[in-house]
Order: C-alpha cells, then structure tokens, then sequence
C-alpha cells in the first residue's frame, strides 16, 4: 500500500515515499499549465537548479571547453547545423554547457532522483515546471540560437552585454527602439550575431535584448538516442545564469521530495516498469553495466 503523501502548500513542496504516492502527487498538481510542463531530478535536494557549466567550472571556461571539443572531435559534430545542436551532443559526452537537463516524463525525473548510488544518503527531489505559453521554443528558433552562441564569447564579453542590461533595465518598455539600437551597436553583441549567421545567413540584426534574460524551454530534434529515450528536452537561459529558475515570471515551480531511505525501493519499483539504466541509456556500455550489475553476487 503505498504511504501517506505528504504536502507542504505554502511552499510548493511535496513529498514522495514510493512510485504510487508520487504519482498520487503528479496527478493532484492542481495548476494547469498553458505551456509545457517537465520535470528535472536531482539526486541531492539541496543542489542548485543550475546546468553543469555553471556548477563545475571557472566561469570563464565555457567558449575554451566547447572550442577544445569542437578541435578534438570535428567528425563527431559533423552533422550538426546549429549551435544547439552541437551543446545537445558536447553534453551527450559528458562535457559541461549551458543547458540544462529536463524531461517530459515525471518516471524519467523520479528515476534521476534516485539512482545514483553514491548519494543513496541523501535526499533527492524532483522539481516541476509549468512553462507560460510563448515560453516555449523549438530547436531551429532564432532565439535558441541567439542564447546558445553566448557559448561562443568571452567571459568579459558577456560582462558587458549584461552591464548594458542593467543600465537600461528588465521592463519591456525600458527598451526602446533607441535603447534597442545602441545595444545592437556594441561590439560584443556585433560578434554574437556574426555567430549566429554562421548557421542561419539570412538572420536580421534585429535580436530583442530582453531575449538573453529570459528562460525558455526548447524542444530538441529527435536525432539523438537518449534524448529519445529519456523523453528529453532543455531548459535554456542567455545571461541570467538560472539565479532565479524558481522564481521566474515566465514558469511556475513546485519540488518532490524523495527521503533517502525510500529511494532504493522506487528504484526497483521504476525498474519493474522497465525504467532502469538499459532504457535511459541506450548505448551498449550501459546495457552491460545493468546486465552486471543485475547478475551480480547478493544482487537478488
């Protein structure tokens, strides 16, 4: 039978004791969204909301990273034809971007939430955000492109570029087309576009400045295996650097607490339901490493 679910309203916070009360809880969330609604796991409840680049890295180590990649493995990114696509596969291979993970399906966040096995000790949570419509974006969007080659300037480039935001201000109607006109003007915003038209040449000098304060969830093409597999899309933000994910205007945000103690059971209560390592991953390596670890001695 499952356990009791257990919420906390007045902050947004729920918790999940097994595969059963946490569907309860998916099911009883009362707000509708009037965009796309997706999920992100984390197996620590007290991580920040932030992707890898932001986590692990100097902060002026992005374009080096990326560019490096790019270097070492050109053949690999052969196919791709815009920059979000290629941040899509550098994180494939486990190199930090500016994108952040999510998914479609909640199985596929509760499963984040609780398998990794070195943080079996702490509590992981499951956070949920529902997207205002016009919020959400597909791959080829001209906007996506704009955030993604941020990636391609400097740290003190990007400085500048949010400097200038902060003299102007957040509100739309701070940005008139004179204001619009000089930020378009700076060298380093003239280099980003220059970026741009790499993959899309018939790209206006018209970006929105606002467009790089923004969160958007964007719909990855479906060339990829385990985004494919894991029902994945992206969360992706020009210059806000996710310090107020949760706080957005443009999303709203609520967490499912996962207790450390009742994460080894919804592990095999999800792989019951074939949502395991074979099936998030499907490349052979992690194939072989479930299969191991399935027939290991004192596994059953």
């Amino acid at each position: 039978m499952a356990e009791t679910v257990k919420a906390v309203k007045a902050h947004g916070s729920y918790e999940a004791r097994d595969l059963i009360s946490y569907l309860s809880i998916i099911y009883s969330l009362s707000d509708e969204p009037t965009g796309p609604r997706c999920y992100r796991g984390q197996s620590v409840s007290s991580w920040k909301v932030k992707p890898s680049v932001m986590r692990e890295l100097r902060s002026d180590a992005e374009r080096q990273i990326l560019s490096e990649l790019l270097v070492e493995a050109p053949n690999e990114f052969g196919s791709d034809k815009s920059m979000f696509d290629k941040l899509v596969r550098a994180q494939h291979y486990s190199l930090p971007t500016r994108l952040l993970d999510v998914t479609l399906n909640p199985l596929v966040g509760l499963y984040f939430a609780c398998e990794e096995e070195k943080f079996q000790s702490e509590d992981g949570v499951v956070q949920v955000f529902d997207f205002q419509k016009g919020r959400e974006k597909f791959s080829d969007s001209d906007t996506v492109s704009v955030i993604c080659n941020l990636s391609r300037l400097s740290d003190v480039e990007k400085k500048k570029i949010i400097n200038r935001y902060d003299v102007v201000g957040p509100r739309v109607a701070d940005w008139s087309e004179s204001n619009k006109k000089m930020f378009r003007l700076m060298p380093e915003v003239k280099r980003l576009m220059q970026f741009v038209r790499v993959e899309k040449p018939y790209f206006l000098d018209k970006i929105n400045p606002l467009d790089l304060f923004r969160y958007y969830f964007v719909y990855p093409s479906k060339n990829n295996r385990r985004v494919i597999a894991q029902s994945g899309a992206f969360i992706a933000a020009g210059l806000l650097q996710y310090h107020s994910l949760e706080q957005s205007a443009g999303l709203k945000h609520k967490k499912i607490i996962i207790p450390c103690q009742c994460k080894k059971k919804i592990v095999a209560q999800l792989d019951a339901l074939n949502i395991n390592s074979r099936t998030m991953f499907p490349e052979v390596e992690f194939t072989s490493k479930y299969i191991k670890k399935k027939w290991a001695v004192g596994s059953d």
